[in-house]
């Protein structure tokens, strides 16, 4: 569900990425997340190495991401049509991992749906709204398991060739009785180095509530990525 950072506001590594695309892709920018690329990766969340991959196509991708021991994993999936004929994309992942507990900890399992659609605002912003469900699958506790409505919004700002800002507010709430509520917000500041590299520092808070836990989790991070 989430990381847990025991130190106060730690500098995080995220993924340092090559990558090449599989077509001609120029009107996407290089942090929107309808962009299709093919990229390899690895790099450091805290003190966790990682490795990525994702595999782009002209109207989909398959990204896949896991710790180095392999016991905290997600596997990503997007439909995007890229034409203007249509404005919606369809999203499903399965996210593995562990969560930490006063009586121990937990393997669960996150399998989600979702649609996306795309607008354009004000002065060249890009507004991706999602709609989806969550479900929750908690090995050796299936009493636990719950189902999430989510719902969140993406707002990619360029200021100019090289700046640009994202903002991402995300929330879910239980639509089957159970107490699992969760917020997430994060804020990005990027820079273009080239077309193809650029670097990221984000600021990010998390917010949990699962039958009768809370966990509030702030954290900077840091990311240089590519295209090709």
């Amino acid at each position: 569900m989430y990381f847990i950072h025991k130190a106060g506001l730690p500098l995080t590594l995220i993924f340092i990425m090559l990558s090449c695309s599989t077509y001609a892709q120029g009107s996407r920018h290089i942090a929107d997340p309808l962009n299709l690329t093919t990229t390899l990766g690895a790099g450091f969340d805290a003190d966790v190495l990682k490795v990525a991959g994702r595999l782009g196509g002209d109207s989909q991708k398959i990204e896949i991401s896991s710790n180095f021991g392999g016991d905290k994993w997600h596997l990503a999936y997007l439909y995007s049509p890229q034409t203007q004929l249509s404005n919606w994309n369809v999203s499903a992942s399965i996210k593995h991992g562990k969560t930490d507990t006063e009586i121990g900890r937990f393997n669960h399992y996150q399998y989600q749906l979702g649609i996306i659609s795309e607008f354009s605002g004000w002065m060249e912003t890009s507004v991706f709204t999602e709609l989806g469900a969550n479900y929750l699958s908690v090995r050796d506790y299936p009493d636990n398991d719950s189902l999430t409505a989510q719902a969140s919004v993406t707002i990619l700002k360029p200021w100019s060739d090289r700046w640009y800002n994202a903002l991402v507010a995300k929330s879910s709430a239980a639509i089957d009785g159970s107490e699992r509520y969760e917020t997430h917000g994060w804020l990005s500041t990027g820079y273009r180095l080239t077309e193809r590299w650029s670097w990221e520092i984000q600021y990010r808070y998390e917010s949990v509530r699962y039958e009768g836990m809370n966990e509030e989790e702030t954290n900077w991070s840091f990311a240089i990525q590519s295209q090709f």
